[in-house]
């Protein structure tokens, strides 16, 4: 397998933090996230250069640390892991389209994910938040292919532009 390529993702979600100590928090969330790529290969069933939509559930938990407030502003780093649980996984090509690859797919995917950010406080304790983050993948998302001896590999990475409110 060789990469060709990005392809635009999309998450959505609930978030949460708790505070331990001033300027120090637990995150955690649910979240339902599209990630994907674009690989050339020869050896699945689906041949060439194909598109990959993987989708999946996520539980993230991780540690924000935050500065002072500022002129309503608070500047924040943040890191953690990320487990998630693969729903479905389509893949498409030249010939065809939609094509279920779930088989091919791992079931459990393991990230670990750094972010930097803003947040911006609105009225009393409700604020927006904006932060830029990289998510790193540790798991291998191709099994051992059902009709090879042959193994496939690919690590899921993404940066992302986090955008919402916090309550």
């Amino acid at each position: 397998l060789t990469k060709d390529g990005s392809k635009l993702g999309f998450t959505y979600g609930l978030v949460g933090e708790s505070s331990f100590a001033p300027n120090y928090s637990l995150t955690y969330g649910l979240q339902v996230t599209y990630r994907g790529g674009i690989l050339n290969n020869d050896s699945l069933p689906i041949n060439k250069r194909s598109s990959y939509v993987l989708k999946y559930v996520e539980l993230p938990i991780g540690i924000k640390m935050k500065t002072n407030e500022f002129n309503r502003y608070r500047y924040f780093g943040q890191f953690g892991l990320v487990p998630g649980l693969n729903l479905s996984a389509k893949a498409s090509n030249d010939a065809e389209s939609n094509i279920d690859v779930k088989d091919y797919i791992t079931d459990i995917n393991m990230s670990m994910m750094i972010a930097v950010g803003t947040e911006y406080t609105i009225s009393g304790s409700t604020t927006f938040l904006a932060s830029l983050e990289f998510n790193n993948g540790f798991v291998d998302v191709f099994t051992k292919s059902k009709d090879s001896d042959r193994e496939f590999k690919a690590i899921s990475n993404y940066v992302a532009l986090n955008l919402g409110i916090m309550f």
